[in-house]
């Protein structure tokens, strides 16, 4: 028989236990509104695409090296995590004989399925990472490339690249969408015969691409006025024979590798100002 002190410890042992099942109730669901909150959050933020550059270079293949590494390096000093592409060809360096930092495969080899990403790249620094693209014109010229982009294939391993940077001295219409659907491009060219020739050529692959935006340009070298008359023919060339407009970059001084000490008077040497105005017109037009 159950005495009135029996019955008033199982009440209080009853709502013991009601009270601890609804605190882990509530603890449950604040968990997993945490969790739901975290997952929108990562889901929200995490694996956003990089912007993606070409740098089409109308300047000799050591100078267009050089441009793509002082640009990605420009870029990494402010903060942003960069991958650097480097496609001048390796027979066509004079000064530079291999690539700045040694890589035994391609993403042409990517891009054609016989490699994986993470074999190509290599990271340099904390917020600097480079790939060679040398092979990627054969591959698609052999039609091996796989529907993948680059920039598909990075969002999938979790880099989250915010500026990927191709160095091109032949940037071909057929090789970019491998990299990418959005792929921006600078032209880079010096204010002589050979290079603007050579400007105009690059801006006939681009213009397919483009849509009718305006391209940017940057006239690198000679006099200031030599800059600016070089810029205003190439961009009336552009617009008569391709319906092509342009976007003035500005013109950066450059001088000879050879009041260096160096015997290659093709090679040159590219001031500071010149990535500063490339990551200053990449940071506010992306």
């Amino acid at each position: 028989m159950n005495t009135p002190h029996d019955v008033q410890t199982r009440v209080d042992d009853d709502v013991e236990s009601a009270s601890t099942h609804a605190a882990a109730a509530m603890r449950e669901r604040h968990e997993i509104g945490m969790t739901d909150q975290a997952d929108g959050l990562r889901s929200m933020f995490a694996g956003s695409e990089p912007q993606l550059y070409c740098l089409a270079s109308a300047l000799p293949p050591d100078a267009t090296v050089t441009l793509g590494l002082g640009t990605a390096y420009a870029l990494r000093q402010r903060g942003h995590l960069t991958l650097l592409v480097d496609e001048v060809p390796l027979f066509e360096r004079q000064t530079s004989k291999g690539f700045a930092f040694p890589v035994r495969f391609d993403l042409g080899q990517v891009f054609s399925g016989s490699v994986d990403l993470n074999r190509v790249l290599r990271k340099v620094s904390d917020k600097l990472w480079f790939a060679s693209g040398v092979k990627v014109a054969a591959a698609v010229a052999a039609k091996r490339t796989r529907s993948l982009t680059l920039m598909d294939m990075l969002q999938r391993s979790g880099l989250d690249f915010e500026f990927v940077i191709i160095a091109s001295c032949e940037p071909f219409g057929s090789n970019m969408p491998c990299y990418g659907s959005d792929v921006k491009r600078i032209v880079v060219a010096a204010p002589n015969d050979e290079s603007l020739s050579r400007a105009l050529s690059h801006l006939r692959e681009l213009s397919v691409l483009v849509g009718g935006e305006a391209v940017p340009v940057l006239i690198a070298g000679g006099s200031e006025s030599e800059g600016r008359q070089a810029y205003e023919r190439l961009a009336q060339q552009s617009q008569q024979l391709l319906e092509q407009p342009l976007q003035s970059l500005g013109w950066v001084p450059t001088a000879s590798a050879t009041r260096f000490g160096t015997s290659n008077d093709g090679d040159l040497v590219l001031p500071i100002t010149l990535y500063r105005s490339l990551v200053g017109h990449m940071t506010t037009c992306g």
